[in-house]
């Protein structure tokens, strides 16, 4: 037979010889791909947005109050330049309060650098960062503020009058100045909100220091804020109180004219307030020592007693009122009326103060009226009105109705004897008397002595209302017969009309006479 082989298994060329384990086939390392491609990527995005953010501006980008965002820096000037409202600047502190408004943006900046200068700000390699932070948080007044800090005066334009912008800021701080003393005096010391003598409010007397505050708006309008407030520069803005005062000697002496000013006391006339004796007019009233302790100064305590009493008396003083027929009379002269005792005042106020004294007192008066209204008016209620040029009287009461109405005949002014005019008091009230006129010169006896029923005397015990029996009836219709048979100065009425008038006024009565 033919010689046949074994067949010889197949082995692998993979197959190394004792060696019966399978080697795995090689692969691509597709995340390894993947990785790159995405930083490839990454890398062209983030040049993208440094190209992008070269040439435009962040979200939320602000400029002069302008909303320049995602502009290029030339669209950003056109907008600077047709904004509306147009940009303008206010300078704020307490109560001052300042503004500029110029006519064009080109007025005040060079549009076109600033604009660049702006974008060139832009941190093009931080960008991803940058974009987040506007997004999150846009740009506000604090960033012009804090470019404030460090101003860059360049950005101003050629055409921006400097100089006008310091003057008139200057001189509005001038005349805000006008208004504080710059020194601690008592009535600068005073909160009258408080009702206190407080350091915070000796220092508001403090002016603002002209140089300072330009300087520090001037940086803000580089900034192009919209404001400038000075509650940024504090205790800078302001110049120190005149003569050197410290904030201890301040408290001090608050303290001690806290003490003085204990007394709050209403002053009444009449049931009206006419005066309030507290720490506001105290305040003005303190002095203090070159070691700035405080002290009552009498003199000026003196003075305001006799200003207020002056305003308070009205004897003899120039009253008009309105009578209820609607005629307006204005008199003056007269005993009637408000007189303030003077003396009894000032010993008032000086307990008050030394006891600090407070709720209600009446000024003290030597005599009153019946009622008390301001300068000038009526302060009598029920009045005998007597109209010289009307030549007839009339009895009112308080309330204006009309009690009693007669004819008269007053003094005969063509001998030198009218009726005094003036607002009386009623002095006296008398029955069956003889009045006696003065003494003749020649013959040493009294012109006349003349009985009467009914003596209503007001100006002293000369001058009165009476009975006159010897004048004809007729003659007290007539308001010219006082020209021809006038009395020496008293007021003549038919006998039936003074009895009736006796028995209607008491003594103390308001008595008025008037052309």
């Amino acid at each position: 037979m033919p010689f046949k082989s074994e067949p010889t298994a197949y082995k692998p060329a993979h197959f190394a010889p004792g060696n019966d384990t399978p080697k795995p086939c090689r692969k691509h390392n597709v995340p390894l791909i993947i990785a790159i491609v995405i930083v490839a990527l990454a890398a062209v995005a983030y040049v993208a947005g440094a190209i992008v953010f070269s040439n435009i501006y962040y979200p939320g980008t602000v400029i002069a109050g302008t909303d320049v965002s995602l502009c290029t820096a030339s669209d950003a000037a056109e907008r600077l330049r047709t904004a509306s409202p147009a940009y303008t600047f206010e300078v704020t502190g307490e109560d001052f309060a300042w503004s500029y408004a110029p006519e064009t943006i080109d007025d005040l900046i060079d549009v076109e650098a600033v604009a660049q200068g702006e974008l060139a700000k832009n941190e093009v390699f931080i960008w991803p960062a940058r974009l987040i932070s506007a997004l999150l948080s846009p740009k506000s007044e604090q960033d012009a503020i804090d470019t404030a800090a460090t101003p860059d005066f360049s950005r101003f334009s050629s055409s921006f009058d400097e100089a006008a912008f310091e003057e008139e800021l200057g001189a509005a701080v001038d005349a805000y100045n006008e208004s504080r003393s710059g020194t601690f005096t008592p009535t600068g010391a005073y909160d009258a909100e408080a009702g206190a003598f407080t350091p915070e409010h000796a220092r508001a007397c403090k002016k603002l220091d002209r140089d300072e505050v330009i300087a520090f708006a001037k940086a803000h309008l580089a900034a192009l804020s919209s404001t400038a407030s000075l509650d940024e520069l504090g205790e800078e803005a302001y110049l120190p109180l005149e003569g050197g005062v410290s904030d201890e000697q301040i408290e001090s002496a608050c303290d001690a004219m806290n003490e003085l000013a204990g007394a709050d006391l209403s002053l009444k006339m009449g049931g009206a307030e006419v005066a309030r004796v507290d720490g506001a007019l105290i305040a003005q009233w303190i002095v203090l020592d070159e070691n700035y302790a405080p002290s009552i100064d009498e003199e000026a305590v003196a003075a305001w007693v006799e200003k207020l009493a002056d305003s308070l008396d009205t004897v003899g003083t120039e009253r008009t009122y309105t009578r209820p027929d609607g005629k307006e009379i204005t008199v003056s002269g007269g005993t009637f009326g408000w007189k303030v005792d003077r003396e009894a005042l000032a010993e008032l106020v000086s307990s008050a103060l030394a006891d600090k004294q407070t709720g209600e007192a009446d000024v003290p008066c030597s005599q009153t009226g019946d009622v008390f209204t301001a300068p000038g008016e009526r302060d009598w209620g029920a009045y005998v009105d007597i109209d010289i040029s009307e030549q007839y009287a009339r009895y009112y009461d308080a309330d204006g109705n009309i009690l009693w109405e007669s004819g008269v005949i007053t003094g005969n002014p063509n001998l030198g004897r009218d009726t005094p005019t003036g607002v009386y008091y009623l002095n006296s009230s008398l029955r069956n008397i003889t009045l006696v006129g003065s003494k003749d010169p020649e013959t040493g006896e009294p012109e006349y002595e003349t009985p009467v029923s009914f003596w209503m005397a007001f100006v002293g015990s000369a001058v009165g209302l009476h009975d006159a029996t010897w004048q004809a009836s007729s003659s007290f219709g007539d308001p010219n017969a006082y020209y021809y048979c006038g009395s020496h100065g008293c007021v003549n009425l038919p006998y039936n009309k003074a009895e009736e008038l006796f028995g209607m006024l008491e003594v103390g009565t308001c008595v008025i006479t008037h052309q």
